[in-house]
């Protein structure tokens, strides 16, 4: 049998054509484009107003900026960043920490921490629409908020007196307020049965709140608090909403390590960043392998410096508390600021802004399953985090400026999305 040397050529020609050529792919998903996203808008708290200037005047000063504040004596900022472009922002008379909105988008509240109320603001004009005092007699707001049915009640965190300890805890437990989200009238108020609340959460079948608390006090000689802060108790807490009954409780230290945020999905996934003070010596020694120089911390005052302080999941159905994360990890969670838990991709993803960081944890085991130092695509101090609405992306604002936005699952940075306001200082957001 004789072979046609053309036929030959040719057919290999082909089967080579045939092994290069692209097989039907599928079709390119759209990418998501800021007009997708017209709609959402990110807020975040300013902690510096002092510092923010509009027509040549200091923004107390502004009739476009002051309305809400004249006559109150402590006033913090608001911005409203828009995926339209849009930037709306306003004074409200609180020492503003965490803010919320309804999942409604009704109503939204600016969360007190440490001072003596909250507000209430409309998400659209931003205007006040109610002042919502503390409970009183030294009470101070624990800084976060939580929403249920859909809008229709708000649940925010306070803080009992700080006194020093003199060996009853009960004196020292905050307590959760439940309020009309309108007006932020107190229509009942739970023990969140641990010292100094901040975070609270709500799990994901709606039947608890979940409570971070610092379980630091005050010095006895002093009155204030100290560096290293003096922990008596810190813990994390789970309290049934329907009845305001401690269903768990975990200490997470004592001595010197706070317990401060979380996120929660069901009771096996609760993620807790832990926060450790140290003097400028300690500092130093933690700092002395840097071999290159380094500014100091925009995000804490000057002689409070965040020593590492591993973050935490816990395990309430099984009492079990784990590191997360290994050595080379606890090193970087100085500062831990806002953490969420992704229920879709079973992850938590949390901010560092000391040491320029996000870390993602896998939600079963608890290890680092990803890691950003966001200097390297532009986000110094990275502080807030918040999920969109569009259920595909997360955006992380720096402490005092610009807005980045990645894709959940992947953690891929979406450039185009992002945006570049200035916020004057924070440390959460949220979207709606």
């Amino acid at each position: 049998m004789s072979v046609d040397r053309r036929s030959l050529l040719t057919g290999g020609a082909l089967l080579a054509l045939a092994a290069t050529a692209p097989a039907d792919a599928a079709p390119t998903p759209r990418k998501t484009t800021r007009q997708d996203l017209g709609d959402v808008a990110v807020y975040v708290p300013g902690y510096f107003p002092d510092s923010a200037f509009a027509n040549g005047k200091p923004l107390a000063e502004n009739r476009r900026f002051n309305r809400a504040i004249r006559g109150q004596p402590v006033h913090k900022m608001l911005t409203r960043v828009g995926f339209d472009g849009s930037v709306r922002q306003t004074l409200l008379p609180v020492a503003a920490h965490d803010v919320e909105v309804a999942p409604d988008r009704s109503i939204g509240v600016l969360c007190s921490m440490d001072g003596e109320q909250h507000t209430a603001f409309d998400p659209d004009t931003m205007e006040l629409a109610a002042i919502g005092p503390s409970l009183g007699d030294g009470w101070h707001g624990g800084g976060h908020a939580v929403y249920l049915d859909g809008g229709r009640t708000v649940i925010l965190s306070e803080r009992a007196p700080s006194t020093p300890y003199q060996g009853n805890l009960d004196k020292h437990y905050g307590r959760l307020t439940i309020r009309d989200p309108r007006t932020l009238k107190i229509a009942e108020t739970y023990s969140t049965h641990g010292i100094d609340p901040h975070d609270i959460r709500l799990t994901a079948d709606g039947k608890y709140i979940v409570a971070a608390n610092y379980g630091s006090t005050v010095s006895g000689k002093t009155g204030k608090f100290t560096i290293p802060r003096s922990v008596v108790q810190a813990s994390i807490t789970v309290v049934e909403v329907s009845s305001g009954k401690l269903v768990d409780k975990r200490i997470t230290g004592r001595g010197a390590t706070e317990l401060r945020h979380l996120a929660a999905g069901r009771l096996d996934r609760i993620f807790a960043i832990q926060a450790r003070y140290g003097s400028d010596h300690d500092d130093a020694r933690q700092r002395a392998g840097d071999g290159v120089a380094y500014e100091s911390d925009i995000t804490t005052d000057p002689g409070y410096n965040y020593m590492a302080a591993a973050t935490l999941k816990y395990d309430a159905s099984r009492n079990r508390l784990t590191k997360m994360g290994d050595a080379s990890a606890h090193k970087l969670m100085r500062h831990g600021l806002s953490i969420r838990y992704d229920e879709k991709h079973d992850e938590a993803i949390a901010t560092y802004p000391s040491m320029h960081h996000v870390m993602v944890f896998d939600g079963a085991t608890g290890a680092v399953s990803n890691m950003l130092d966001t200097r390297t695509v532009g986000l110094r101090y990275p502080a807030g985090l918040t999920f969109l609405p569009d259920g595909k992306h997360y955006a992380v604002t720096g402490h005092w400026e610009n807005m980045f936005v990645f894709e959940r699952g992947t953690h891929r940075l979406v450039r185009e999305l992002c945006l570049y306001p200035i916020f004057f200082g924070h440390s959460h957001i949220t979207a709606a």
